[in-house]
């Protein structure tokens, strides 16, 4: 009887070892009988240590572009993307863009772009690192490109809108209806010294409804913002319903300046007058550009 069951426990032992090792033969994970080799990708660029004048991308109004290229080592069937990828310095969006590059199959190169931006935020010298990044099996060089973005551009422009668009619907003298365009009115901005003598900027005296004019290059200092009547056609029509007031919104606002920026409303208008100047705000610049805005 013993030797029965000693029989039994050697069989279930060796259909053990037998059962492991069918199981090992199917979850093999050996060498694949399939040899594939990832395509080679080099990202190059005339000169990987470059430096750039915000400033020259503002004069200019446009980027500044730095080119680089895309090489495989032969043509594959899907498409290559290749990406340039920030790791490391201190610019952000706002300072640059970088296009992708897509080789598509049957071909071996592309050419992609680095754009420098000029935002005019206050923010010295920036340095920029970009290192390649396939996102697909493509072996890339090791490609790392340095830029420094200096002569740092601060926009130094104030804007100021002067807005008295509106209309006023009243009677005549002989009883009809008549609407007031207020537009037909001629109002300019003018800009004042400390002393109030009038400085000559006359961006803002062009007839226009609304009148814009953008103030840079100003010696520190104070100023006085003016408004000025140049012309009213609507003083000569004889209105039942008396004197017409007529509101003035100035504006004002600095790109980049997010502090800068606020709005006043002067009602010492009328539909009545003939002409009138008046300093509606006053300016103080500080640094060439830092501008603070108060009502007169």
């Amino acid at each position: 009887m013993m030797k029965n069951i000693y029989k039994t426990l050697l069989l279930l032992t060796l259909s053990g070892f037998v059962f492991t090792s069918c199981d090992e033969d199917a979850g093999n994970t050996g060498e694949s009988i399939v040899d594939y080799t990832k395509t080679g990708a080099t990202v190059s660029t005339p000169d990987n240590n470059i430096t750039v004048s915000e400033s020259d991308a503002y004069a200019s109004g446009d980027d500044i572009m730095i080119p680089f290229t895309v090489t495989l080592a032969e043509a594959t069937t899907a498409s290559a993307v290749i990406d340039l990828v920030q790791t490391g310095g201190t610019a952000d969006s706002d300072d640059y863009a970088v296009s992708n590059v897509m080789i598509t199959p049957g071909n071996t190169t592309a050419t992609g772009y680095i754009a420098i931006h000029s935002n005019g935020y206050i923010e010295g010298t920036e340095t920029l690192e970009l290192t390649a990044r396939s996102r697909a099996n493509f072996n890339i060089n090791d490609f790392v490109m340095n830029i420094t973005i200096d002569d740092d551009y601060v926009n130094d422009h104030l804007d100021l809108d002067l807005v008295w668009e509106g209309s006023f619907t009243g009677e005549v003298g002989d009883g009809a209806e008549l609407t007031l365009d207020f537009c037909t009115m001629d109002f300019d901005i003018l800009i004042f010294d400390e002393n109030l003598q009038d400085t000559g900027i006359y961006g803002g005296a062009t007839g226009s409804c609304p009148e814009h004019v953008s103030l840079s290059g100003l010696p520190d200092g104070l100023y006085y913002i003016v408004v000025d009547l140049y012309e009213n056609p609507l003083a000569a029509i004889i209105n039942a319903n008396g004197t017409i007031g007529v509101p003035l919104s100035l504006s004002w606002g600095q790109e980049y300046f997010d502090d800068v920026a606020g709005n006043l409303v002067y009602n010492g208008f009328t539909t009545d007058d003939t002409s009138g100047t008046f300093p509606i705000a006053t300016v103080t610049v500080e640094n060439g550009y830092m501008y603070t805005v108060a009502p007169y």
